[in-house]
C-alpha cells in the first residue's frame, strides 16, 4: 500500500492593496491557515447600500474568511460553496433584507474566491478570480464582462473624438457611466440557468449551480501555486513580475480601454483600478 501523502505548504509571497491606497478601503483578502490557503474578492458595490459601515464587497470578504475559519478540514468544494452561500444567506435575514436581495441582485453581497484545500489536494475556484498551477494558467473571467469592456473602450473613444481628454475621462470616466445600468442588471445573471450563455457564478447567498465550482487536483509535480484576485491583469509567478506588468498598464493606459480592457479605470485620487490580493505558495510532500 502507498503511505499517504500529506501536502505542506510554505507561503513565499503575499500582497494586498487596495485601488484607494488605504487598507481600510480594501474589498479583498486573503485566507491562510493550516488547512485552507485562499485570495478573497469582493465585488465593487453597484448601490449605496451599507452593511453597518461596510460596502458589501468588504462584507463579503469577511464572510467568505470567516468561512474557511468554520469548514471542516476535509471539506469537499460543494460543501465550501454551500457553507459560503449559508452564511452569507444568513447575513440578508439578520438585516431583513432576504426578500429585497432576492427580487434585487444587484444589491446582493457578492464575492469571489480561489482556494487551495491542502487536505484534499485540490484547488477552488468560484468567479472570476485566477491562478497559476504550477505553469498552467486557470481563469473563468464572466464574457458579459468582456463584452460589457469593450463597450465602455467605445464610448471612451467616441468621448476623445469629441474633444475630451483622458485626464477628463479619468475624473469622469463616461464609459463607465454608460455601462453602469447593464453591471447593475447582470446580477439577475449571477447563478442562473446554465443555459443561458451569460450566466456566471458568484458567492452572492443563493445557490450555486456544480459547474459553477470548478474543482483541480493537484498533481504530485506541481511545486507552486499562486493565487491572485482579478487586480492582477496579468498574473506571473512571482510577485514581482507581476506589480511590474500592472503598473505598466496603468501608466501607459490608466483608463484600461486600450491596451488591457477593462469595466472601470484607474480614477483620479487612486493608485490602481481595482483591490487586488496576490499569494504565492510552495508545495511539499511528506510520507506519513
Amino acid at each position: 500500500m502507498v503511505p499517504f501523502q500529506h501536502l505542506k505548504s510554505v507561503i513565499e509571497e503575499q500582497f494586498i492593496q487596495s485601488k484607494t491606497g488605504s487598507l481600510e478601503d480594501c474589498e479583498d483578502t486573503i485566507h491562510t491557515s493550516e488547512h485552507y490557503i485562499a485570495v478573497i474578492d469582493g465585488a465593487t458595490s453597484k448601490t449605496e447600500r451599507q452593511w453597518e459601515g461596510e460596502t458589501g464587497g468588504r462584507r463579503a470578504a469577511t464572510i467568505i474568511d470567516q468561512a474557511f475559519k468554520q469548514m471542516p478540514l476535509n471539506c469537499t468544494a460543494r460543501q465550501a460553496a454551500d457553507l459560503m452561500t449559508e452564511l452569507v444567506h444568513t447575513c440578508y435575514t439578520q438585516f431583513n433584507l432576504l426578500e429585497t436581495v432576492r427580487k434585487d441582485p444587484d444589491q446582493r453581497i457578492i464575492a469571489s474566491c480561489a482556494a487551495i484545500s491542502l487536505l484534499r489536494q485540490e484547488v477552488w475556484l468560484i468567479g472570476d478570480c485566477h491562478l497559476l498551477l504550477g505553469n498552467r494558467y486557470i481563469s473563468h473571467q464572466k464574457k458579459i464582462d468582456h463584452i460589457l469592456s469593450e463597450v465602455r473602450a467605445l464610448v471612451l473613444e467616441l468621448e476623445l473624438e469629441k474633444g475630451m481628454t483622458i485626464e477628463q475621462l479619468r475624473a469622469h470616466d463616461k464609459g463607465r457611466e454608460f455601462i453602469m445600468p447593464l453591471l447593475k442588471e447582470q446580477t439577475l445573471f449571477q447563478n442562473g440557468p446554465t443555459a443561458n450563455p451569460y450566466w456566471f457564478p458568484a458567492v452572492d447567498g443563493f445557490s450555486i449551480p456544480d459547474t459553477g465550482i470548478v474543482t483541480l487536483p493537484i498533481s504530485h509535480d506541481v511545486e507552486t501555486i499562486v493565487l491572485a484576485t482579478d487586480g492582477y491583469p496579468v498574473l506571473k509567478n512571482n510577485l514581482k513580475d507581476s506589480e511590474h506588468i500592472l503598473q505598466e498598464i496603468l501608466d501607459n493606459d490608466p483608463l484600461l480601454f486600450r491596451s488591457y480592457k477593462s469595466t472601470k479605470g484607474m480614477l483620479h485620487g487612486t493608485v490602481s483600478f481595482d483591490d487586488r490580493a496576490y499569494i504565492k505558495v510552495h508545495l511539499s510532500r511528506s510520507m506519513n
